[in-house]
């Protein structure tokens, strides 16, 4: 019997390891019977089970997310958590993992800028600049304050040795300067370095942008910001004294300033498979099942039944006629609509309707309609059910609801090029960030699920209550009376600027 027959991993490893002879007695090809061969895959099937329970057990003892292999089994990490005295926020099982894994190297460091970026990017799951607020904050400078070397903060040396011509001094990388040097720009540039190696520059840091890891500095910081607000604004300012959230609040000496990307939600590049074609037409009498994929089209349904799992639709038309109300012809849980028109039974569960949503009988739970919501006058017998979701004001019929709320969402807007323009906007649907609710939204929407988690399309995301968790995590690791903030910035969607001569 060739070891390619065998089923299992320790019987090709016993039947590998006998001698020549007693394989050939037992081969077909020399009149055996195989007897052996299959004796001993009946022994690996048990040994095999052996190995995979020791394996999970030697997995078991370590809660961190291993680069590959085996991880504890879930259940766990609470019981970890509680060895360790850990008070787990993620909604993220890999971010409840790095909380427990890096229990005490955080602890150990608690308060410096190195740990509060750590938490951000294992709880939160996402890349995180952080900025301090009491260096943007304008002060006065004293006489006789001494001053870093240039070189010390990844400046040229020419800013100490030049020290005494104003237009050197004025752009030392020490000085307390209020106003901004019109003169220059300041920006973040990427640096040049080889593959595996690290910068000499001390004031170079390494960042994720896009998914891509690069090393980069801030280039004359005491110039004029490119771009205002984002992270390679460092220019001082005057003390905010209102209440953080996303848009205020930032520049003050009591505040830790975050700065994350706008998540991509369902068009994240290459995170689902597009259908190529465009439209689709269902015509069997089957149920059909789709999952995980993206229609750029309309999907036609002419016969059967759909059921649809994190699925991105542009337009949902449905043909078959309302028969019957009792059993839903149309089945979808955390979908992304453009607009949808079903004449029977619709069931929703944790999606999104941008646009126009038509249905005979819905029933919706956790859903987001930002749209229209055009139903069927209804019946007593078949009402219209929704719960726990965002409905349109001003919609009549009969219509269970609980819980709703009519308050509009807000979604992130993005930089795109048109006609050689650069205009920012909405996206729509097919672009990246589609559909992805920003801070800005109203917590009944942000927090309003029947779980806590926000309403619509990305509510497997997690993406409310991550940020959430970031903030309650940093509570237990900032400095008493400092304050973090977290704010959205498309800069980290983009790339730094290449190396090039900044004198």
């Amino acid at each position: 019997m060739a070891t390619d027959k065998l089923t299992t991993v320790t019987g090709k490893q016993l039947y590998r390891i006998l001698p020549e002879v007693y394989r050939t007695r037992d081969s077909e090809e020399t009149g055996g019977q195989e007897d052996l061969a299959r004796f001993l895959d009946a022994c690996g099937e048990l040994l095999d089970r052996i190995r995979a329970t020791l394996d999970q057990r030697l997995a078991d003892s370590f809660p961190d997310n291993p680069p590959a292999g085996l991880t504890c089994q879930p259940w766990l990490i609470p019981y970890f958590a509680q060895l360790l005295d850990v008070r787990l926020v993620s909604p993220d099982e890999k971010g409840r993992r790095d909380e427990v894994a890096n229990a005490v190297a955080w602890r150990q460091r608690k308060g410096t800028l190195t740990v509060i970026e750590q938490i951000a990017e294992a709880v939160g799951q996402m890349e995180a600049e952080v900025r301090e607020g009491w260096r943007r904050t304008a002060v006065s400078p004293r006489i006789g304050m001494p001053r870093l070397p240039a070189g010390a903060l990844g400046e040229e040396a020419a800013f100490d040795d030049f020290q005494q011509h104003p237009l050197w001094a004025a752009r030392h990388p020490d000085l307390p300067t209020a106003t901004v040097d019109f003169r220059y720009p300041t920006r973040a540039m990427e640096l040049s370095v080889a593959a595996g190696e690290f910068p000499s520059n001390p004031a170079a840091k390494l960042t994720k942008f896009a998914g891509t890891s690069v090393w980069w500095r801030q280039v004359n910081p005491h110039g004029a910001p490119c771009f205002p607000g984002s992270f390679d604004d460092v220019s001082r300012r005057t003390v905010d004294l209102r209440t953080p959230d996303w848009q205020q609040g930032h520049i003050h000496p009591k505040r830790v300033i975050l700065h994350a990307p706008p998540p991509l939600g369902f068009f994240s590049p290459g995170l689902f498979p597009v259908h190529k074609g465009g439209d689709m037409i269902l015509d069997g009498e089957e149920e059909h099942r789709l999952e995980d994929l993206i229609i750029d089209g309309t999907l036609t349904v002419k016969a059967g039944t759909l059921r649809l799992r994190r699925c991105a639709i542009r337009a949902l038309d449905v043909s078959i006629p309302a028969a019957a109300l009792d059993d839903p012809v149309v089945k979808a849980e955390e979908c992304l609509f453009e607009k949808m028109a079903v004449p029977g039974l619709v069931r929703l569960e944790y999606c999104t309707v941008l646009g126009n949503c038509e249905a005979g009988r819905l029933q919706a739970s956790d859903c987001l309609f930002a749209g229209k919501l055009k139903l069927s006058p209804g019946l007593e017998k078949y009402p219209h059910c929704i719960r726990f979701s965002r409905i349109p004001p001003g919609v009549l019929t009969t219509l269970l609801t609980h819980r709703n709320t009519t308050e509009r969402p807000v979604f992130y807007t993005f930089e795109f090029d048109e006609g050689g323009e650069v205009v920012r906007r909405t996206a729509r649907f097919g672009e990246s960030g589609c559909a992805v609710l920003h801070p800005a939204t109203p917590e009944t929407i942000r927090f309003g699920a029947e779980d806590g988690g926000e309403m619509g399309a990305h509510h497997g995301w997690r993406y409310s209550l991550l940020l959430s968790a970031v903030l309650d995590k940093l509570k237990e690791f900032l400095p008493v009376g400092m304050e973090a903030v977290i704010v959205p910035d498309l800069r980290l969607h983009r790339l730094p600027i290449s190396p090039c001569d900044t004198d």
